[in-house]
């Protein structure tokens, strides 16, 4: 702006010389108009910078992939606006630990009174969003008048949309009285009884073995069938070391799977690292789904993949779960070695590593799948656990 300022100066003087150097109308008429042109630039800028008022839409939800940007609309204006609107807008995302801060300008009147600023980045999770320091510039730049605003609000990018199949070994089918019973396995017939026990506070009243209560003077429950000991753990392992590109995949992959094993009728444990541990909490219906979902969204990812298998190799998975699938966006086969030793192992990782990802491999001690993270909501994946 200084410099626009400095030629303009110099075209005035040069005009001023010019004119005494020959003293005609033309020259007049020159040094006029080089005179004017600023004058009538920051009349013009300090009325509209007195009439226009801006505001900024940010969406609560966007979704990688699709339109992401912060919107600008101009409530009030000239009729013929002859200025550029600038603002610096500030992206914090909490879960990758990022801060971005950018300077965007529009040209905007009021037959064109809203445009669309790309300024939010290709990462998943929870955003606050600032918008500081707007300012009109005449289309010379010789002149700014700044505006009134100051936007601060939280929105979310959503990670992209996986299709994920499983196929599940052992599978929960159904549920009587708040447990759950394997069909697969002969005599699993909720309808059968299994075994009768003294009844606690807790048990449903539709159990209780009216003949036995009276004979043993007390209440009787039924047990149908065995409860099934399945108990799954689903667990993102997401760090920042990695790509942007593999994290975002990591959270697409550990919520496709998670509504996946709801669609087969398998209720689970669905967790993230937070604060030194493994965080988990029961997924047993589309509104615990959507909880684990926020919390995935709005957790910090990890520093490094050192962290990571601390956090994974101290944690006692194998004492609360008979079934663990990490979804993670590295190599550690040592600690993945030991976890299944313990118990029954199944790693997905998603990498940037095209050779690594071309096709699913199985270990022999633990189920091993690979998926590349370009392209991963292109296809649909289909995992065995």
């Amino acid at each position: 702006m200084l410099k626009n300022r400095i030629a303009s100066v110099l075209v005035i003087v040069l005009a001023a010389v010019v004119h005494f150097w020959a003293d005609s109308s033309l020259s007049l008429a020159f040094l006029l108009a080089s005179v004017a042109v600023p004058v009538v630039l920051f009349a013009q800028l300090r009325l509209a910078a007195a009439l226009t008022r801006v505001t900024v839409d940010v969406a609560p939800s966007y979704q990688i992939g699709e339109g992401r940007a912060v919107s600008l609309r101009l409530e009030r204006g000239l009729p013929l606006c002859l200025a550029v609107i600038s603002l610096r807008v500030r992206v914090v995302n909490c879960v990758f630990g990022t801060e971005e801060e950018r300077e965007v300008e529009a040209a905007l009147s009021t037959r064109r009174p809203a445009c669309d600023l790309p300024v939010l980045s290709d990462r998943y999770g929870r955003m606050l969003v600032e918008a500081r320091d707007a300012r009109l510039s005449d289309p010379l730049g010789l002149f700014v008048a700044r505006l009134p605003l100051d936007l601060s609000c939280e929105s979310v990018m959503r990670p992209m949309r996986v299709r994920t199949e499983v196929m599940l070994s052992q599978t929960p089918q159904a549920h009587v009285f708040g447990d759950a019973f394997d069909n697969t396995k002969s005599g699993q017939d909720v309808g059968e009884v299994f075994d009768v026990r003294e009844y606690v506070p807790g048990d449903s009243l539709a159990s209780i073995h009216w003949k036995l209560s009276t004979k043993f003077d007390t209440l009787i429950a039924r047990q149908f069938s065995r409860p099934a000991d399945y108990d799954v753990a689903l667990v993102a392992c997401g760090c920042r070391e990695a790509s942007d590109e593999a994290c975002n995949g990591v959270a697409s992959v550990v919520l496709s799977l998670s509504e996946a094993l709801l669609r087969a009728g398998v209720f689970h444990d669905a967790g993230y690292l937070h604060e030194q541990r493994v965080s988990c909490q029961l997924v047993d219906d589309v509104a615990t789904h959507a909880a684990f979902s926020e919390g995935l969204l709005s957790t910090p990812l990890a520093s490094s993949v050192r962290e990571v298998s601390q956090v994974v190799a101290g944690e006692t998975l194998s004492e609360r779960f008979t079934k663990v699938v990490l979804v993670t966006c590295f190599y550690d086969e040592a600690t993945w070695a030991d976890l299944a030793q313990t118990v029954d192992l199944t790693v997905v990782v998603v990498t940037d590593d095209e050779l690594a990802a071309s096709a699913s491999s199985v270990s022999e001690r633990y189920g091993l799948f690979t998926l590349r993270a370009k392209g991963v909501a292109d296809h649909e994946h289909r995992i065995t656990l």
